[in-house]
């Protein structure tokens, strides 16, 4: 993600009300972002969470991209 998007960002709009929300708006500022972005977790206040999750004010959200390891 560090190569997209900067390490800390604020995100204020009326339109993002879910997660799935909040990744459409992320993969049209960056578009190369998107394959990225569509394997990615979300977690909001350290809790991961799906899709469908509903996001008020105040709300960290992570993303978290899949990692390699054994």
């Amino acid at each position: 993600m560090k190569d997209f998007f900067p390490a800390k960002e604020s995100i204020d709009s009326e339109t993002i009300r879910t997660i799935a929300d909040l990744r459409s708006e992320l993969e049209s500022k960056n578009p190369l972002s998107a394959p990225l972005l569509r394997i990615s977790r979300f977690a909001v206040d350290q809790v991961i969470v799906g899709e469908d999750h509903s996001l008020a004010d105040g709300q960290s959200v992570a993303v978290l991209p899949p990692s390699s390891g054994g």
